[in-house]
């Protein structure tokens, strides 16, 4: 069985802050979310000025193997799928930001992939 994993790079632009940061992103297509959405930890919250978080909702995920808790920051960015050999960007789509402590690399769910093309 062949596992295939796909990145993507994104930039990630704070609405409020004006601040960007470019990332390597998981494009996980079973994670699930009603809306777009980034999944980073609060560090790189913390770089683009929204965490700590004034504004969060506090959810409950569950994962394959426990429940943890996530803070959503609604409509806080701007992702724009970037074009790795021309540095262009190929799409942008507004998206909630999910701040998760100790996830291993930020993701983007099934939807914002969607949106994103």
């Amino acid at each position: 069985m062949i596992s295939l994993v796909v990145r993507v790079r994104i930039r990630l632009k704070a609405k409020g802050t004006g601040k960007e940061k470019e990332l390597v992103v998981l494009a996980n297509g079973g994670a699930e979310s009603p809306a777009p959405c980034i999944v980073v930890d609060p560090e790189t919250a913390e770089e683009i000025g929204l965490w700590p978080a004034t504004e969060a909702e506090v959810y409950s995920v569950e994962e394959v193997s426990h429940t943890t808790d996530v803070f959503v920051i609604r409509g806080a960015v701007e992702l724009e799928l970037m074009d790795i050999e021309e540095d262009r960007v190929l799409s942008r789509v507004n998206a909630d930001l999910v701040i998760q402590n100790n996830i291993m690399e930020p993701l983007i769910t099934d939807i914002t992939i969607d949106e994103l093309g």
